[in-house]
């Protein structure tokens, strides 16, 4: 039964579509033309498959984070741990493979080691960009380190902030906007303004966005209330603010310089009810994140036969990401919180680049060429630093200042050249290469540290020379047609933890590796697209290669002691794995009134389809390999703007045992002998074998179904409004669930697995706004 309804929702979408082909080469008369999310950004054409989203698109589907923004993306899903988004999963990678930035810079990628992601100590989550202040979002899927360098492994997702340009109307030189929101999900408020200004010379915007809200709820249910069975998510509050200052001025026809400053800083307080460290123990945490970005840009446009234009970038980037945990136990008798440790771990990241871009003017040599170079240096340094108290209120309280790394300074630079081709008016291409070389310098200890992460060698300098590039060959072989095939390639630098952590305890150590390799990836992708005035119908078959996977790698290390043989483990990241997802895309979108003449204008028909399969080369399966998803929505909008209504069917596929192996470490004993005190023979001696397991906890298929739309009462005023998981459906999320860690005190569950009522998706809940522009 589960399978012929997968089948039911697959082919509902390819017989619309080939409907809208065969009747595109009878069309004669040139209707509406649809504007599609989807169809590819000038600056992506060489990318394989981009998911194109404007500020109009994420108001209209009520974007309100994360989540929300993949919710009808195939093949994408999001790093999900509990307290922290580690980011996005993008064919079949996640965290640090997948990049992410902000107006053309990096967001650092998350520094984290399994020994202090067991705990939860840390801030091991990546920076987010509020969707408020958003004009436009590429998820780019596929390699993209051409564009995007270290990082962009399977994919980017790559935020563009606004301009006065999206404030003032057309026309006019000042405009406002003033925007409220509300989400059930969260019970979260979202308050936005900006202010906009654009003159001959002159043009600023000044934007603020806040969101107050809690945690996220759920469809789950049960009176469990503490530790790792707990039954319903732990109890918190979030405040974030973003705001953003851009200033241009156009000092001729031929120069312009502009300045920008964008930022964050928010917290999210959360009662962490389900900790699991022992009995009666009790922490609460106060996540902080902060950004500043500042860019100044200087672009020159001259009256030349063979120069577009220059452009000068000056980038300055500081984060700060923090965990202050706050810990103790109950009193004995009134069972009242006592606080014993405050916990304040940070780690900062400061980044400085400059670039120069080129651009020649087209120029024809048995084509059309137009040059693109670009050359940039750039600095980023990296320092953990803690501030712990303990024994609080106590005779013995005391504090520490000290770190668990030494800081590490990364610099790099690289240059890049791209030729846009026009061949003939059938066949274009696009071709590009880069090198990027980074040298990695462990710095000294900006406090102390703790013996344990002394212990091993010196640390050495190390550095990548990375080779990336694209090719790309495109076919319009009839007004409606277009074929291409596309190969890129990506890579990621070993983070600095990664490479130079260091702890060393009888009970299990860890082994800095100076000398990792790039991991890199090779992705091909074979496209076909039809496009008229009936709609847009999409097909991508890719396959995407990874190399030099790093894999934290355990050993068993065994000394002698008082002639007896102790064994504990060690760990170490190492380059060892292969890896290979494929997969199929589907997208359409239809205007049934151009198909059918019956169907009054305005109806359009949306579908969409991601299927992929993967596995490492040692067995195992890549676990942020998305399941099957198949979206189908029937929308409406007014011809003259007034009003939309859009409805969205969702299928989320299950995970199967097959595609969920992971491999497990089991010890058992290789010698015993006989204990005089215990009267029985006891284990002496252990070994540990790896075995393939299936995952344990997987999620089952679902539908789900939404629906949204707006209201314009006026030019000048929008009411937005939509109701999620209508049906008030009860199901887990495959990225809710493999983010569970079973060998950790936080985002974890029981044995008999009553926690897992706290993990599922929300129930039924909804969304709304109101903007007002002037």
């Amino acid at each position: 039964m589960k399978k012929n309804t997968f089948l039911a929702v697959t082919y509902g979408i390819l017989p619309i579509a080939t409907v809208s082909i065969s009747l595109s080469s009878f069309a004669e008369e040139q209707l509406e033309t649809i504007n599609v999310e989807g169809e590819l950004s000038a600056e992506r054409q060489t990318q394989s498959a981009v998911e194109h989203k404007t500020a109009s698109t994420l108001q209209k589907e009520l974007v309100r984070d994360t989540r929300d923004l993949v919710r009808y993306t195939t093949d994408v899903g999001i790093s999900d741990n509990g307290r922290f988004l580690k980011g996005f999963s993008i064919r079949g990678v996640e965290g640090n493979r997948v990049g992410i930035s902000v107006d053309g810079v990096n967001l650092p990628d998350s520094e984290e080691n399994s020994l202090y992601a067991r705990y939860g100590n840390f801030n091991n989550s990546r920076l987010f960009v509020d969707s408020e202040l958003v004009r436009e979002i590429d998820i780019v899927r596929g390699a993209d380190a051409f564009n995007s360098g270290s990082g962009a492994l399977g994919g980017t997702v790559s935020y563009r902030t606004l301009d006065a340009a999206d404030i003032v109307k057309q026309g006019q030189k000042f405009g406002g906007l003033i925007r409220g929101g509300y989400a059930s999900k969260n019970s979260e408020w979202v308050r936005t303004a900006a202010v906009g200004y654009v003159g001959e010379k002159f043009d600023a915007i000044v934007a603020y966005s806040q969101r107050t809200g809690h945690q996220m709820k759920s469809r789950g249910d049960g009176s469990i209330e503490d530790s790792s069975s707990r039954q319903m998510p732990d109890p918190s509050s979030h405040r974030f603010n973003s705001y953003l200052v851009k200033l241009g001025y156009q000092i001729n026809a031929h120069h312009r310089i502009a300045f920008g400053f964008t930022g964050q800083k928010g917290e999210r307080y959360t009662d962490e009810r389900s900790y699991a460290l022992y009995g009666g123990s009790w922490r609460e945490a106060n996540d902080e994140n902060k950004r500043h970005n500042f860019n100044v840009s200087y672009i020159y446009a001259p009256d030349s036969a063979w120069l577009a234009f220059a452009k000068l970038n000056l980038d300055y980037q500081k984060t700060d990401l923090a965990a202050v945990n706050y810990k103790g136990d109950r009193h004995w008798k009134s069972n009242e919180k006592e606080l014993s440790e405050i916990f304040d771990r940070r780690m900062k990241t400061t980044f400085k680049r400059a670039t120069i871009e080129l651009e020649s003017q087209p120029f024809k040599l048995l084509g059309e060429h137009t040059f693109t170079l670009t050359n940039f240096i750039s600095e980023r340094e990296f320092e953990n630093i803690n501030y712990d108290r303990a024994g609080i209120g106590r005779s013995y309280e005391y504090s520490d200042l000290y770190t668990i790394q030494r800081p590490i300074k990364t610099k790099q630079y690289g240059i890049s050249l791209k030729d846009n081709i026009r061949w003939n008016e059938i066949f274009s291409s696009v071709i590009g290469v880069r090198y990027d070389y980074a040298k990695l310098t462990p710095k000294e200890f900006n406090a102390r540290c703790s013996k344990a992460c002394l212990e091993g060698d010196e640390p050495v300098k190390s550095s990548f020379a990375n080779w990336s590039g694209f090719a790309g060959i495109n076919a319009q072989v009839s007004d409606t047609w277009k074929l291409g095939y596309q190969l890129s390639t990506g890579y990621r630098i070993p983070t600095a933890s990664e490479m130079y952590f260091t702890f060393k305890n009888a009970y299990g150590s860890w082994r800095a590796n100076p000398a990792l390799k790039s991991e890199r990836s090779l992705n091909h992708t074979l496209f076909a697209q039809a496009k008229n005035n009936i709609g847009v119908f999409d097909i991508n078959l890719y396959q995407s290669r990874y190399r030099h996977f790093l894999f934290e790698q355990e050993s068993v290390i065994t000394t002698l002691s008082f002639g007896q043989k102790f064994q504990s483990l060690e760990q170490q990241m190492v380059n060892v794995d292969r890896a290979k997802v494929t997969g199929i895309e589907v997208k359409t979108h239809l205007n049934l009134h151009n198909i059918i003449n019956s169907v009054p204008n305005g109806f359009k028909f949306y579908g969409a389809l991601g299927y992929s399969k993967g596995k490492l080369s040692n067995g195992s399966s890549l676990l942020s390999v998305q399941p099957i998803k198949a979206v189908l929505g029937l929308d409406y909008e007014d011809p003259n703007g007034k009003w939309g209504i859009f409805t969205r069917f969702t299928y989320l596929g299950a995970k199967k045992a097959r595609d969920a192996k992971t491999i497990e470490n089991k010890r058992y004993c290789v010698r015993e002998e006989f204990d005089d005190w215990f009267g029985t023979n006891i284990c002496k001696e252990f070994d540990f074998k790896q075995e393939l397991v299936s995952y344990k906890y997987l999620n089952k298929a679902a539908f789900v179904a939404d629906a949204f739309g707006y209201y314009n009462p006026t030019d000048n005023i929008t009411l937005r409004a939509g109701i999620y998981n209508i049906f008030n459906r009860k199901y887990h999320n495959w990225d809710a669930l493999r983010g569970i860690n079973a060998h950790s005190t936080t985002n974890t569950v029981d044995r008999e697995g009553k926690g897992l009522e706290r993990f599922y998706a929300p129930g039924r809940n909804f969304s709304a706004s109101v903007e007002i522009r002037f």
